[in-house]
């Protein structure tokens, strides 16, 4: 039976990097590993809307309401159905950068107390319930500061969604901030989610490698997979 492993974090955690390394180890192992990047900017319908919305075109983000924001974010997904249930009947192990967890971070972080909570149900019956995607067998949190985000989203290279050194979330730090907060309680109050933490215990970045590490062991012990 096949494994849907999500993986999530704030910009500059290294979703992608530990994403893509993570596939490589599985499949050179002889399980067939398969991924799956959202948003899909240029290749869905949806997705191109999404990289207007972050290059700014929309207007700034604090005069647009997260509610119909989340829904693009949800209908984006909705349209890759096909596309993510093809490759789970296709492989051993599904790894996505980026899912339903991130519309439940970056949404929920612009509200607070009742209200976000009541947008956080709404947007888990919305995504699995009425649009139907599949949900994650595991969610995988690499965690980081937003101050440290800030300085490694400062180093990124250009990408072909925004002209921008930052788009319209990661130029806002205090906004980062509460993207983190909401993942942190997702961590809490979900049993399927896991915490890495992209630092050391002096708050120094850890090695690639070591992430990789722990999050290998996380995803195998959690799949029931040898490799």
């Amino acid at each position: 039976m096949t494994c849907f492993v999500a993986i999530e974090g704030i910009d500059g955690s290294g979703k992608g990097t530990q994403t893509a390394a993570l596939a490589d180890y599985f499949n050179s192992r002889g399980l067939n590993c398969q991924t799956i990047t959202f948003p899909r900017y240029n290749e869905t319908l949806l997705g191109k809307q999404i990289g207007h919305f972050l290059d700014g075109r929309f207007g700034p983000l604090e005069h647009l309401h997260p509610v119909p924001i989340s829904l693009m974010y949800a209908a984006e997904r909705f349209e890759s159905r096909g596309l993510i249930e093809e490759k789970l009947q296709g492989c051993d192990l599904l790894l996505a950068d980026r899912y339903v967890g991130s519309n439940l971070a970056h949404q929920g972080a612009r509200l607070e107390g009742r209200e976000r909570a009541e947008f956080l149900a709404f947007i888990d019956q919305l995504e699995f319930g009425i649009f139907g995607v599949p949900r994650p067998d595991l969610v995988v949190l690499l965690d980081l500061p937003a101050e440290i985000s800030a300085q490694r989203v400062a180093m990124k290279q250009a990408r072909d969604y925004t002209s921008q050194v930052t788009d319209l979330h990661e130029s806002n730090r205090e906004y980062l901030v509460s993207v983190r907060e909401v993942y942190l309680e997702l961590c809490e109050t979900h049993d399927n989610w896991r915490r890495i933490s992209c630092l050391d215990a002096s708050g120094q970045g850890r090695a690639i490698e070591e992430i990789q590490s722990e999050l290998r062991h996380t995803v195998m012990e959690h799949c029931g997979l040898k490799a």
